[in-house]
């Protein structure tokens, strides 16, 4: 490898760095507002004692859910390109005579897919979708048992 392709390498991996710590921090005030928001929701209804607007924040939750987790799929793929990056710097730092070099350096990553979002599902991944799950069934169950101000 170059000093010239290993400075290219270099810099993509802080453009990788870069997109990814970006989709961590929008993804996490895409939570932040759905969590406010469907407090207030959940708080409002049992205050208005009409139970019909618990599934409102059911609804929301699936749409927050699924807007998260496309932000979530997008870092993903940034931070795996970085990982490749990170092993050419490797190969470039051990001096190996035959680097691995990623085939492509670009920002272009793959549009999130459904099965993407199945790979977010994993248990090791159950600080992500335990929330959302929570905060489905909560009102779901509110709904149904009627919880209201008397």
């Amino acid at each position: 490898m170059t000093e010239n392709n290993k400075d290219i390498a270099l810099k993509a991996w802080e453009v990788y760095q870069g997109l990814a710590k970006g989709m961590g921090e929008s993804a996490w005030k895409i939570r932040s507002t759905f969590f406010a928001t469907a407090a207030g929701l959940i708080a409002y209804t049992y205050n208005s004692s009409s139970p019909i607007l618990y599934l409102l924040t059911v609804l929301l939750c699936v749409l927050f859910f699924v807007l998260e987790s496309g932000y979530r799929r997008l870092q993903d793929q940034y931070i795996d390109k970085s990982i490749a990056i990170e092993r050419t710097l490797n190969d470039f730092i051990a001096n190996d005579e035959h680097p691995r070099f990623p085939e492509t350096i670009g920002t272009d990553v793959d549009t999130p897919s459904w099965s993407g979002l199945i790979k977010l599902l994993a248990l090791k991944r159950i600080i992500f979708w335990l929330p959302y799950l929570v905060l489905f069934l909560l009102p779901l169950i509110l709904f149904l048992f009627d919880i209201k101000k008397i």
